[in-house]
C-alpha cells in the first residue's frame, strides 16, 4: 500500500537520496528537488501531503520558498518540515510561529523525522 506523497527539497544530493530511500521504505511516494526554486512549481504539480524543505540553500533558500508556497492558495495549506543547520538556527523563532511548519535540526535523525512526518500524515494515510 502506498502512502501519501512527500516532497523533499535540499541542496545536499546525498541527504535527499537518503531521505528518499528511507521514506520510500516506509511506503511513502517521494518527489525530490535540489533547489528551493523548484519547491513551488513541484508542490503545485504534485500536491504533496507534506514538504520537507532545507532552510540553507543557494539561489532560493527555504524561507523564500516557504513564502512562495504560503502565497499560493493551492499550496498554502501543505505542512512543511524545515531542515535547519547551525547557520539557520537564527530562524527557529520565526519558523515556530508559522502554522503547519515545524523544524528539525541537521544532522537529521531518521526516526525523529519519521515521528514528525506522522504528526502531519498519520500512520495508515
Amino acid at each position: 500500500m502506498s502512502r501519501a506523497p512527500i516532497l523533499v527539497i535540499d541542496d545536499d544530493k546525498h541527504l535527499v537520496e537518503l531521505l528518499q530511500q528511507y521514506l520510500e521504505a516506509q511506503g511513502y511516494v517521494v518527489y525530490t528537488a535540489l533547489d528551493g526554486l523548484q519547491a513551488h512549481p513541484l508542490a503545485q504539480a504534485r500536491q504533496p501531503a507534506l514538504i520537507i524543505l532545507d532552510v540553507d540553500m543557494p539561489i532560493t533558500n527555504g524561507l523564500k520558498a516557504l513564502e512562495q508556497l504560503r502565497a499560493d492558495p493551492k499550496t498554502n495549506s501543505i505542512p512543511v518540515i524545515m531542515l535547519t543547520g547551525v547557520v539557520s538556527s537564527r530562524v527557529f523563532p520565526q519558523i515556530e510561529k508559522m502554522p503547519r511548519v515545524s523544524h528539525i535540526k541537521k544532522p537529521v535523525q531518521l526516526e525523529d523525522l519519521l515521528s514528525m512526518v506522522h504528526v502531519y500524515i498519520p500512520e495508515g494515510d
